[in-house]
């Protein structure tokens, strides 16, 4: 039920601001304090529809508006003020700009009189945002707010990525009586071109060894996805967020493509005459052939044909495309097909499972991901970090109903406790788990306070190995000098505990899964520190 406040004395342009938000479905804001935006947040604190999240690092408020946006598909919104607010804002913005993720940033500004003027923490936000932003203003004029925000809201749920506003110190205060804008009504998805159904029904009829790269897309269309598999006999490889899409154990399931993936994937992929490419745009060009047939299907038309030539390109809502596609395809012979995807499958489950089990100290990253993997619930959050250890996920942790949340294209490192945080304020009923490295958690690791403050009792694990292992394993593979990634470590576990969580130290095969499902069980933010080697993931080179 939207909530909206209805007084009808004058409104500041604070005050409208925030009615604006909540009218479109805004419950959370996540921001820092700082002298310009310092009106807003009075606004949000003096009403009871929307919950304003202090965060330590506006950084950590950017990534967790992107989680949140990412995880629902609303519209997600954060704040900070001028300078070097809006500047770390924009380190977490790059994350929902790159992913497409629907977030509203709203910076405060010096006072108008002082812009231009050289005056303390003054910045062209503008000029600072756009390279990420589809729509950036600066509200000049308090009767511009309405529009402007409207703007906003409405491009960066509809494009998709993130929309930023500026508002000046003094404009806050200005009485602003003015209509508050309803949602836009939902658009209905393009129905798909016949021309290129047709084409694309004739090339899938005629493959003799399809595949599928299945994205985060599909994740709305999993039993046609799998009956669309089923009747084509073609392999299923799929991008880390849409892991959990098709069930590890099915017979024409593969893994990942690319670094973090399977090396089956790469192998086959090679092989197939036809790739299917469904709400996807993942193409690791150094794990691809140079030349595949390819159809793509994409609820986005702007994503078609975006990095890699294609046969046919469906634009359409991905359910209604596969149920069509499965409607009309004849059926084919694929035995031979089926059966060199039934021994790769084999193989592949062989190796991960030799990882998984062996035994040295320090501990290797596979033994952790497997005993996480039975610690967790099914229907677990896990946010993952940006390093080594993601890849060792996508590697060994076989997903039942867990979400996985990651930072895809922007890849910064601090991304998972945010992360974590989000999804356990969103859902709160799941259990929420930060997979984390030694160096991306020391980026954001001041906010696990913030953790602590409103109660949420995620569960970080560090992995633990002494240095930045990704970039230190290529440069070793390069042959250049490592000792820049290597890093000095605070005890994590302790850290935990001062900061009114619960800390866990980990170091024997043998504490693992108890260690884990303590913390996974604590009704309390905790971290289990976690030593683990640094060996090197297959392919890696610089």
């Amino acid at each position: 039920m939207t909530v909206v406040m209805t007084e009808t004395r004058s409104k500041t342009a604070a005050r409208y601001l925030v009615e604006q938000l909540a009218a479109w479905g805004c419950r959370t804001v996540y921001g820092v304090a700082g002298d310009d935006n310092l009106h807003l947040l009075d606004a949000l604190e003096k009403q009871d529809a929307i919950q304003y999240i202090a965060c330590r690092l506006e950084t950590t408020a950017a990534l967790m508006a992107s989680a949140e946006a990412k995880m629902t598909g609303r519209l997600a919104v954060c704040t900070a003020t001028a300078g070097p607010g809006a500047a770390l804002l924009v380190a977490g913005l790059g994350d929902a700009a790159m992913d497409r993720a629907p977030v509203l940033a709203i910076t405060g500004q010096v006072e108008r009189k002082k812009i231009g003027t050289g005056s303390k923490q003054a910045v062209d936000q503008q000029l600072l945002v756009q390279p990420l932003a589809r729509y950036t203003a600066m509200t000049a004029d308090v009767d511009a707010l309405p529009e402007q925000l409207n703007r906003a809201m409405r491009t960066a749920l509809e494009e998709g990525g993130v929309a930023h506003l500026s508002v000046p110190k003094d404009v806050w205060t200005q009485p602003l009586d003015a209509p508050v804008f309803p949602p836009p009504p939902k658009r209905k998805p393009p129905r798909p071109a016949e021309e290129e159904m047709e084409k694309s029904i004739r090339t899938m009829e005629g493959a003799k060894r399809p595949i599928i790269l299945a994205g985060r897309g599909t994740e709305e269309s999993k039993e046609v996805l799998l009956a669309l598999a089923d009747r084509m006999s073609a392999p299923i490889m799929a991008t880390m967020p849409a892991r959990p899409v098709v069930p590890a154990d099915h017979p024409l399931f593969l893994g990942g493509l690319g670094l973090a993936g399977s090396e089956i994937s790469s192998e086959l992929l090679r092989e197939s005459d036809l790739c299917l490419i469904l709400g996807s745009t993942w193409w690791p060009e150094d794990f691809v052939p140079k030349e595949i047939p390819a159809i793509q299907a994409d609820i986005s038309p702007g994503q078609i044909g975006l990095h890699m030539p294609v046969i046919a390109g469906i634009v359409g809502e991905l359910g209604e495309v596969l149920k069509e596609w499965l409607a009309r395809l004849r059926p084919a012979d694929r035995s031979e097909w089926r059966s060199r995807i039934e021994g790769a499958r084999v193989r592949w489950k062989e190796q991960i499972e030799k990882e998984a089990r062996q035994i040295q100290t320090p501990l290797a990253p596979q033994q952790v991901i497997a005993a996480l993997r039975r610690a967790v619930d099914d229907e677990a959050l896990i946010a993952l970090d940006t390093g080594d250890h993601a890849l060792w996920f996508n590697r060994i942790f076989q997903p039942k109903k867990q979400e996985i949340l990651l930072s895809g294209r922007w890849r910064t490192l601090g991304f998972g406790l945010p992360a974590a945080m989000a999804a356990k304020r969103v859902c709160g009923h799941r259990q929420a788990v930060a997979l984390v490295g030694d160096g991306g958690f020391v980026t954001t690791m001041a906010d696990l306070i913030t953790a602590v403050r409103y109660g949420w009792p995620i569960t970080v694990i560090v992995m633990n190995n002494g240095s930045f292992a990704m970039e230190k394993n290529r440069m070793e593979t390069a042959g250049l000098d490592p000792a820049a990634a290597e890093l000095v470590n605070p005890d994590f576990a302790a850290l935990a505990e001062a900061f009114g969580g619960e800390g866990y130290f980990v170091e024997h095969a043998d504490q693992l899964e108890e260690t884990f499902r303590r913390a996974l069980s604590s009704n309390r933010p905790s971290v289990v520190d976690v030593r683990i080697g640094s060996p090197r993931v297959p392919h890696t080179r610089l």
